[in-house]
């Protein structure tokens, strides 16, 4: 009983280590160590003026590289034409004689290529992001000023209040407001100045941004 317990264990185990997305990466980045050994054959063979190795190691890593990086992002289409590339890339390492003009043709049309693909991608999620972001930002200011304008359509009101009492939160056009809703607190024994900060600074900050506001739009 015991026994098939551990088995179980051990292979609740087993098959949360395989479903885990870490495994899966670890596994196709195992898989692409000798597709890079064909890309670096590929463009060794084909770019003889170049005597560093690291050239051709940069080449295979970034291009091999770039199936899992767009098959990871979502980009199915893009992932597949890089499948045939690594393809291409193999079968000419292995059949085609040096300087072959398909070698030469492969190699200096999938590094710009990927290079831009790269950069697009890039590029492409930082607009994404910044959208999204301004989309969250955007309906809350949409709200507060659809609220002002059907406020003032409907001849009510509207006066800032830079003066808040630091108990309720209500606000007061002027200092001398506050301070006669305060000492409503007061006398109710609510006051507990200690809690409430720097308020009173904070109040006239608030006050002086108000003024600077109405100077300008004079």
């Amino acid at each position: 009983m015991k026994a098939s317990t551990t088995n179980k264990q051990k292979g609740s185990r087993l098959g949360a280590i395989i479903s885990h997305e870490g495994f899966w990466l670890m596994a196709l980045s195992i898989l692409l160590i000798p597709q890079v050994a064909s890309s670096i054959k590929v463009f060794a063979h084909n770019n003889a003026q170049y005597e560093n190795p690291w050239f051709a190691w940069c080449y295979a890593i970034g291009i091999d590289m770039a199936i899992l990086i767009f098959t990871v992002k979502g980009r199915p289409v893009i992932a597949f034409f890089y499948l045939l590339v690594m393809i291409a890339h193999a079968l000419i390492g292995q059949f085609l004689p040096l300087q072959s003009t398909y070698g030469v043709l492969l190699v200096h049309t999938t590094l710009p290529i990927t290079i831009f693909s790269f950069s697009h991608l890039f590029y492409y999620e930082k607009k994404a992001e910044n959208k999204r972001n301004e989309s969250a930002e955007l309906p809350q200011v949409s709200t507060e000023v659809a609220q002002l304008t059907a406020m003032i359509a409907q001849d009510i009101r509207i006066e800032p209040q830079p003066y808040l009492c630091p108990q309720c939160g209500l606000g007061a056009t002027t200092s001398k407001k506050l301070n006669g809703h305060i000492s409503g607190h007061k006398q109710k024994s609510e006051w507990l100045p200690e809690k409430y900060g720097d308020w009173e600074n904070k109040n006239e900050t608030r006050a002086a941004a108000l003024l600077q506001i109405k100077s300008k739009a004079q």
